[in-house]
């Protein structure tokens, strides 16, 4: 199987756990492949949620025989310090404290909402993500 086929596999995955596909990387590390996987949703995701998409990963990429050789597989959520910049990005970040850089200011407050390709914050400040230069979660 091709790169492409592992990674529509891992998406559809995802996207039946109810979970947001943040990132995929399959790469060489020494002898073996790893498929590293980042997940989250809106609030937060789990331990349990990784645990369960992991154990559904590993069952396709076993039954459907999609990395040959050995492998090693990762799931995780990506973390508070990631760039934020995808469609996904801003969908998962709602409820979330956000530092934010625009061509005209920075700020950080909680992402309130992601609607109609607009962000809006608590303090009511509408920010479109493409003025956005850098936005991280803050803690």
């Amino acid at each position: 199987m091709t790169h492409d086929d592992v990674l529509e596999h891992v998406e559809k995955i995802v996207a039946e756990s109810g979970l947001l596909l943040v990132d995929t990387n399959l790469f060489q590390a020494g002898r073996r492949r790893v498929l590293r996987v980042y997940v989250d949703r809106v609030g937060r995701v789990g331990l349990d949620e990784c645990a369960g998409v992991s154990r559904a990963i590993a069952n396709a990429v076993e039954t459907l025989d999609l990395i040959q050789g050995a492998y090693t597989l990762e799931v995780s959520s990506p973390g508070i310090g990631r760039q934020l910049s995808t469609e996904n990005d801003w969908k998962r970040s709602v409820g979330r404290k956000l530092e934010v850089k625009t061509e005209s200011e920075e700020f950080t407050e909680i992402l309130a909402d992601y609607t109609d390709g607009l962000l809006t914050f608590e303090g009511g400040r509408v920010t479109d993500p493409g003025s956005v230069l850098s936005a991280r979660e803050a803690i």
